[in-house]
């Protein structure tokens, strides 16, 4: 037998993936397949192998007698997630997961995997400890899989939209947004930071393209521990010229109702699998509903919540708003003091901006926050002014409004908690290959 950690050379054969065998591709005809062994079960003539790929699992049958003495030996002494390949006949059986079964004419193991030190009923934190081999589970492998989709869908939407993708800095020197705490870097003796948005470097480029995304890492040094916060989060953020508020909701909706109809037409075997219902997400349709913030205070407030005008709308007012909703909903018009400085004045209501949050169905919160942006060189200066920073520190944000400054909006999709929304996950952890939060920045 191998020594742990040796693996053995594959010859050149064309392997198929378990999905095609599980889709009926190959019923009667004899495969090669390859993958890890996610469960084993020994008899005395027979092993039961349940071998995995990235497409998913399918029952082998490794028979005494039908393969090499040396081949049987190697199946009885293996441990799941050994590395191995079969060759064997596909047969239909009701009796298997997925209906179908391998029995096995050939079997190899390439690499005879040490104890896997996760078990059954694992602590939240073991798992979290442990999440560079817990990725391997199904239902973190499906999760994975509609993420990809998500990532892919906002990409095509946006291209086909005429959008560009591009970049942006994560150490900046500016703040971004209001209420958030910013992480410090000794940047050669410098204090900068770790970008809480690239919405400030989108901008410029908007004059430069006109429409523009990137999807990168944003970050947040806020000690918040609920189940929608990381402090290192992936930010889907969108930039358009010649769009006002309108227009900028229009943009939103559209985005959101694109990846929700691409994620619950492609991925319908991993939301099966993670037993979310596709007509949760076929049913998100613009247009979307809306309020104002007044509004939306006015209707906690009758609700029987303890809220003034003023105040931002957090966990409570958001149940309140959406807990008994299957539609999202735009609040939008928030006021200046607890909104950034580059949003729109709003003429109709001079105490507010023209910006919006969108709120998920079933009082889940925010996914969406966005606005309008300041065209106007005085109004930004008096929008710094009032908050009391110095506009010296925005020199380079405020220049181009000086030069050919154009109506633009824009807007920041939290595309993990998107996904803690659209797939009914209980902490946005599990969205996140390798979540960073307050406590955990491991593995």
């Amino acid at each position: 037998m191998p020594a742990s950690g040796v693996i053995i050379s594959v010859s050149k054969m064309k392997y198929v993936h378990i999905r095609e065998v599980l889709e009926g591709k190959h019923e009667g005809k004899k495969v090669y397949l390859r993958g890890w062994v996610h469960r084993i079960r020994k008899q005395k003539t027979m092993v039961f192998v349940i071998l995995r790929d990235h497409s998913g699992i399918v029952q082998s049958v490794v028979k005494k007698g039908k393969v090499a003495d040396s081949a049987y030996e190697d199946a009885e002494k293996m441990l799941v997630e050994s590395l191995v390949t079969i060759a064997g006949t596909v047969n239909a059986d009701a009796r298997a997961e997925g209906g179908y079964e391998i029995q096995v004419d050939d079997f190899k193991v390439l690499q005879f995997a040490e104890e896997f030190p996760i078990k059954e009923d694992q602590s939240v934190e073991f798992l979290n400890d442990y999440r560079h081999l817990w990725l391997r589970a199904r239902k973190v492998t499906c999760i994975l899989k509609v993420r990809d989709q998500v990532f892919y869908a906002a990409r095509e939407y946006l291209r086909k939209n005429g959008f560009y993708e591009t970049t942006s800095p994560m150490f900046v020197s500016t703040l971004g947004e209001e209420g958030a705490d910013l992480f410090e870097v000794d940047y050669f003796g410098k204090k900068v930071y770790l970008t809480q948005t690239s919405q400030m470097h989108l901008e410029p480029q908007v004059m430069a393209l006109e429409r523009v995304f990137t999807i990168a890492p944003s970050f947040r040094s806020e000690k918040s521990r609920t189940r929608k916060h990381l402090t290192e989060f992936w930010h889907l953020e969108v930039e358009e010229a010649w769009c006002d508020h309108e227009c900028n909701m229009k943009r939103q909706e559209e985005l959101i109702s694109h990846i929700c109809q691409s994620v619950a037409k492609h991925c319908q075997v991993e939301l099966g699998d993670l037993g979310v219902d596709p007509r949760k997400l076929t049913s998100v349709k613009p247009p979307f509903d809306r309020i104002t913030y007044t509004e939306a205070i006015e209707t906690c407030q009758k609700a029987g919540l303890d809220i003034k005008w003023g105040e931002d709308i957090r966990t409570e007012a958001e149940e309140i708003l959406t807990g008994k909703s299957d539609r999202f909903l735009f609040v939008q018009f928030y006021p200046k003091p607890i909104k950034s400085f580059y949003m729109k004045n709003n003429d109709a209501d001079p105490r507010t901006y023209k910006n919006d949050d969108l709120l998920a169905p079933g009082g889940f919160g925010e996914i969406i926050g966005g606005s309008q942006r300041e065209d106007s060189e005085k109004l930004l200066l008096d929008n710094l002014r009032r908050i009391g920073d110095d506009p010296a520190k925005y020199q380079w944000y405020i220049e181009i409004r000086k030069y050919g400054s154009v109506e633009h909006s824009g807007f920041g999709v939290g595309i993990d908690r998107l996904i803690t929304w659209a797939l009914g996950l209980e902490h946005i952890r599990d969205a996140v290959p390798f979540p960073r939060t307050v406590s955990r920045v491991y593995p």
